[in-house]
């Protein structure tokens, strides 16, 4: 549903929704931004893009807009560097929201039963920014190897309430308490969403590793690429899988075994392990690398300022 993964389309020129000066960025040192520029945590963005496709108008205007079976790679790449920016871009995430949404307004379609919709439907568009917390939230374990605690869930909602506004999202009806959000959740999953035969089909390839995109490969590069890409679609399918709400899995037609969600979570451990020893320039993409470390240097800067024998003077009395 991103622009990252639709067709190049005219843009159009939409008036933002949301005035730049009051929408909030994402703080540097903020959970959200030690968890999100991490290489591993886009793979558990999957699961977000997998609840994203079950919402019938984001997934009429994909089928018919997105380049996703097409060019698979270039539209992660093009996704991870949009999500990069809304979090670590400073002013040009405001920018990335803007563009985003003007590339989102030119796709409007009429689905099969001849209804009129388009990518910026607001419970649609609501839905993209919501599958991330939704995914975020269930992934505590996963990332920290504890539960997240009550105070760190409010944070990362209330990062995703900015992100959303950074992404010009309506938010007349967008929840803003978890309690809201649990209702909020149950109605989309229990009314809203849906799978076609074609998702079950395509989920059920990804499990087994036989992606179509990797058939089409003249015999013997097929096999070959399979054999080298097995590991990682291994692990992309049980990011996506493990995070799922069981009855989004039932949906899918998609099955969850004790054995599958040890195997996760002994991967997941592995990485906990190797983000407490690695520095963290070889864990971070480098934007988020760059945009922590600059946010440091300033706090340093600060803390240094209140050595200043200035803040010995008592202010004049006017």
């Amino acid at each position: 549903m991103t622009a990252a993964g639709t067709e190049h389309s005219p843009v159009a020129s939409v008036t933002p929704i949301h005035d730049d000066d009051a929408i909030e960025l994402i703080s540097p040192d903020s959970l959200t931004a030690e968890m999100v520029g991490h290489w591993t945590y886009l793979m558990m963005e999957a699961a977000a893009f997998a609840m994203q496709g079950l919402h019938p108008v984001i997934r009429d205007v994909t089928d018919k807009y997105s380049v996703a079976r097409t060019d698979p790679m270039g539209r992660a790449i093009r996704s991870v560097d949009s999500v990069l920016r809304w979090t670590y871009g400073g002013a040009e995430a405001i920018a990335e929201g803007r563009r985003l949404r003007s590339l989102h307004e030119p796709l409007r379609m009429r689905n099969a039963e001849g209804k009129q919709i388009s990518a910026l439907n607001p419970g649609a568009y609501q839905w993209v920014i919501a599958t991330a917390y939704a995914t975020t939230a269930k992934a505590g374990p996963l990332l920290l190897g504890r539960h997240f605690t009550a105070d760190e869930l409010d944070g990362l909602l209330a990062d995703n309430i900015k992100i959303a506004r950074i992404l010009q999202v309506p938010m007349k009806g967008y929840p803003q308490t978890r309690a809201e959000f649990d209702t909020y959740y149950e109605h989309m999953v229990t009314e809203v969403l849906n799978a076609t035969d074609l998702q079950r089909r395509e989920y059920a390839e990804l499990r087994t590793g036989d992606l179509e995109q990797l058939r089409k490969l003249p015999f013997p590069l097929n096999r070959v690429a399979r054999a080298a890409l097995t590991p990682m679609l291994r692990f992309n399918y049980l990011s996506l899988a493990g995070l799922l709400d069981p009855r989004l899995r039932d949906m899918m037609g998609l099955t969850w075994s004790d054995e599958e969600q040890r195997t996760l979570e002994r991967i997941y451990a592995v990485i906990r392990l190797a983000y407490r020893v690695l520095p963290e320039r070889l864990t971070y993409f480098p934007i988020a690398y760059h945009a922590r470390q600059h946010h440091r240097a300033i706090q340093k800067m600060k803390v240094r300022e209140l050595k200043s024998a200035a803040y010995k003077v008592r202010p004049k009395q006017v």
